[in-house]
């Protein structure tokens, strides 16, 4: 094989393609990212790690068409030192890969490509178009409430559903809920009405695909076959395993009877976490994180914590309905939620300091909303 690649376009497509490659040491050609180039000038980038995969195709001058792994890593460390706009990689019959730009050159070793895993079927039998923008921020508003190597598999991911023309993103990790709707064309990209998306899709790669997605009106697709879900985001094809276990009943853990209401500046509350993690977080003496204790009195959220080896007190001025309450936080948990809003202010809905807090717009829109729910912790008097 022998292809000249324009160095950013190489950089391009090999870049993303890293986070699904493969780190566990388990088979050989997942270890790397699988080049396929053919007449025509058309080279095919493929990364699959059995469980998420990549794969993009781009443009270049072939010389000698071929089809063989190389190591993703090293790869995009040496391009990137190339001094030149254009990287040479040949491989010869020993399956040694020499990179070169100007007087610059390097050696690897490859494997064959035919040693590359089989990629499942990236077509999909239904699927709906979605603004990139808004698909990003929906991610980026529900990510910090999926859980980390949970017992339970479900909460290891996000929950995807469509219903009555909007897309839902449910998060939950056990201490906080994320919930992000939007209303969206609905309609199936194979020409189908209100298509129904059911399905929960790892956390490992939404990481990934938030990268991927750019802050601008184009559309991506997502589409969805029997175990996998596909995303199309310009000319990257993003794709992974779907969670097979059904989601949680989510919306009974939303309280319903709250009967306090609390509007706020959320960059006032936001401050107030952040100087009070100061003290909440403090781990001196293997002590462990204290609680963030919240006191609604009349139009005044008190915000207040001790630890071993200090204390924080913060006012911050709100309009109230209903009684006065004290509950208690873990700080960062709530801190979390609070810097994924993304508006100014917000509405805060109680009910007791055992029930979780809902946080949401004090002023809902009507095609977009957003829920977050925060657990609460006993404190001590």
């Amino acid at each position: 094989m022998k292809v000249v690649f324009e160095k950013s376009t190489l950089l391009g497509a090999v870049t993303p393609a890293l986070g699904s490659v493969s780190g566990k040491n388990t088979l050989p050609a997942i270890e790397g990212v699988n080049i396929k180039c053919e007449e025509g000038g058309k080279c095919t980038v493929t990364a699959y790690d059995l469980e998420k995969g990549f794969r993009c195709v781009i443009e270049a001058e072939v010389e000698i068409e071929g089809n063989y792994v190389i190591n993703g890593q090293k790869l995009v460390q040496i391009v990137k030192t190339m001094p030149g706009d254009f990287v040479t990689v040949e491989v010869n019959d020993k399956y040694v890969v020499r990179i070169s730009s100007g007087k610059s050159e390097f050696e690897l070793h490859a494997l064959d490509g035919k040693d590359f895993p089989m990629l499942p079927d990236l077509e999909g039998d239904r699927g709906i178009e979605i603004p990139q923008n808004v698909f990003g921020s929906m991610l980026r508003q529900t990510a910090f409430a999926i859980a980390q190597n949970n017992m339970r598999p479900e909460l290891n991911g996000s929950y995807f559903k469509t219903e009555n023309g909007a897309l839902t993103i449910v998060s939950c990790d056990g201490n906080r809920m994320a919930l992000c709707e939007r209303k969206i064309d609905l309609t199936d990209i194979k020409g189908g009405e209100d298509i129904k998306m059911d399905c929960i899709v790892p956390g490992k790669t939404l990481s990934e695909l938030v990268r991927l997605v750019g802050d601008t009106d184009d559309t991506m697709l997502i589409k969805l076959a029997r175990k996998h879900v596909i995303f199309n985001v310009g000319p990257y094809t993003f794709f992974s395993r779907l969670i097979d276990n059904e989601y949680i009943d989510y919306k009974r853990f939303i309280p319903q009877t709250s009967k306090i209401f609390v509007k706020l500046d959320c960059d006032s509350f936001v401050g107030a976490l952040e100087r009070a993690m100061l003290v909440t977080e403090d781990r001196t003496l293997g002590q462990a994180k204290s609680p963030l204790r919240c006191t609604f009195t009349g139009n005044l959220l008190k915000v207040s914590s001790i630890s071993v080896t200090g204390r924080v007190y913060d006012e911050i001025f709100t309009e109230k309905i209903g009684d006065d309450i004290e509950i208690g936080f873990n700080c960062r948990y709530l801190l979390d939620a609070l810097r994924c809003c993304d508006i100014d202010r917000i509405k805060l809905s109680l009910t007791s300091p055992l029930m979780s807090m809902i946080i949401e717009p004090a002023e809902p829109q009507e095609d977009e909303r957003f829920l977050f729910l925060v657990l609460p912790v006993k404190m001590k008097d």
